[in-house]
């Protein structure tokens, strides 16, 4: 028998789902795993009522259940199954979470799980569109299991992906940090700003200072900026933001219109580079938009293509980052390296121009509010002096009574 502290949930749309839910249980119950079914279908009748019927989630909601369409609708059991989970997870009543569905049901069990905490199982069995679970992938550490073929019974493609699931969700268990030791600083790191990160990684560390790096590559900002909101971390050296980048010139590493605002609005500690803005993120060169041809480019990998920013880009994106900042409660200082601000911005490298980098400077200075410094160096942001630099200034902060 599995040793558990507490049941596996499935959440599913029993009406569509529900005998492929009734074999994942059973798999379950083989197992030795105590299984909790919760229903959240909207349509037609259930194959069977659950444990937590579509009524009990329904009672639950705050949302008004007009049932004016789908979506509607599907919000509705979402916002009551949210709380019924937070209720099951706060009572130590669950260990685990799956869900089974297609681009409904895999909607709903992502707007349900998305904030859980970070490394509570969290299982999706689904037919979705490929688009969907990138969306998924990139906003939560969900398990995803594609299933190919559509969910439509059990036949010998889905048998087997759910005894996969099975075998998966016997060996889940969430073992919840009780205390967290210490202070826990996120670092943002492209390749290009490798050095900058490990040098910043030995100041911290060397001060027993936890140090969590997050690759910024779009997935991982939005990741960053989700877990800083949930309170995962006590401040931030985002060295590389690059991301805004991306945002401005819609390349393939863009974090969304809210990356830096999640520590600005928590009050923790910031220091800001401007870390790979020289490049913007594509994949072959015909997958470059049109109206870049003819720009300076960089063939990262043989499916990444980098673009370089000019003057008036390096601009917009200090404007922008500068008025995330301004919106900060908390400590914030700006720090330049004047010397390049990535590996291939340098003299002979193909995105070395200092005209671009201090147009992003010189708005920053220009836009930031006055309270808020820009520390100017002469360092590359590879230079270990830089990385310490910005590092120090977060261990005064963090050394700061409250």
């Amino acid at each position: 028998m599995h040793a558990s502290k507490g049941k596996i949930l499935l959440v599913a749309t029993l009406d569509s789902k529900g005998d492929e839910v009734a074999f994942l249980k059973k798999q379950l119950d083989a197992r030795g795993r105590s299984v909790c079914v919760m229903d959240v279908g909207t349509a037609g009748s259930p194959n069977f009522p659950g444990d937590i019927t579509r009524e009990s989630v329904v009672s639950r909601t705050n949302m008004p259940i007009g049932m004016d369409g789908p979506a509607e609708a599907l919000n509705a059991m979402a916002s009551g199954a949210t709380a019924i989970v937070n209720d099951l997870l706060k009572a130590g009543e669950i260990s685990a979470i799956a869900g089974v569905g297609g681009g409904k049901g895999a909607g709903v069990f992502h707007q349900i799980t998305c904030d859980l905490p970070y490394g509570f199982p969290k299982v999706l069995v689904t037919s979705a569109r490929p688009a969907l679970l990138a969306e998924i992938a990139t906003t939560s550490d969900t398990i995803l299991l594609p299933t190919i073929v559509d969910l439509m019974g059990i036949n010998r493609f889905t048998r087997a992906v759910l005894a996969n699931a099975a075998n998966m969700l016997y060996g889940l268990e969430w073992e919840e940090e009780v205390s967290r030791p210490g202070k826990t600083v996120a670092v943002t790191s492209f390749g290009v700003t490798t050095p900058a990160v490990q040098s910043v990684m030995s100041r911290l560390e060397g001060s027993d200072v936890t140090v969590i790096v997050f690759p910024a590559n779009g997935a991982g900002g939005r990741t960053m900026e989700s877990l800083i909101a949930k309170g995962e971390f006590d401040g931030v050296i985002d060295l590389t933001t690059t991301e805004m980048a991306d945002l401005l010139l819609d390349g393939t590493a863009s974090a969304g219109e809210d990356r830096l605002t999640a520590a600005g609005a928590a009050g923790i500690p910031q220091a800001i580079a401007p870390g790979a803005v020289d490049m913007v993120n594509f994949g072959p060169p015909e997958s470059m938009p049109n109206y870049l041809s003819g720009r300076t480019t960089y063939r990262h990998t043989p499916l990444t293509t980098l673009v370089r920013t000019n003057p008036d880009e390096t601009a917009k994106i200090a404007y922008q980052t500068a008025v995330r900042l301004n919106q900060s409660i908390g400590p914030v200082a700006v720090f330049w390296p004047a010397q390049g601000v990535s590996d291939y911005d340098r003299p002979s490298k193909p995105f070395h121009d200092p005209m671009a980098n201090v147009s992003w400077r010189d708005t920053m200075k220009q836009t930031l509010r006055a309270d808020i410094p820009v520390v100017e160096t002469d360092f590359h942001i590879n230079d270990p002096e830089f990385g310490a630099l910005c590092a120090d200034w977060m261990i005064t902060q963090l050394n700061e009574p409250i």
